[in-house]
């Protein structure tokens, strides 16, 4: 019987932002944290992240709502992740 091993913080941060590249989100790393910001919000479309907010939530992580952006943070990731709902 082999025990598993627990997920790193960069196994959890990478799964989160390989959905969200796969829906249309940009990811940018700055200032120790990342930024992600849809595709479609530099032409003036707001994007609502519901559908990434959802899988976060699922995978552990908490969701707190900033002005004109969501804040995702998880207890075992070291990194906050900004998802903005304007242009970057």
């Amino acid at each position: 019987m082999a025990v598993a091993s627990p997920r790193t913080d960069w196994s959890l941060l990478s799964t989160l932002l390989r959905l969200a590249q796969r829906e249309g989100w940009n990811v940018a790393f700055r200032d120790g944290s990342v930024l992600v910001v849809h595709r479609r919000a530099a032409r003036g479309v707001v994007v609502l992240p519901a559908v990434l907010l959802g899988h976060a939530r699922e995978a552990g992580w908490r969701v707190a709502r900033r002005p004109g952006a969501f804040e995702l943070r998880h207890p075992a990731v070291r990194h906050r992740i900004q998802v903005s709902l304007q242009a970057a």
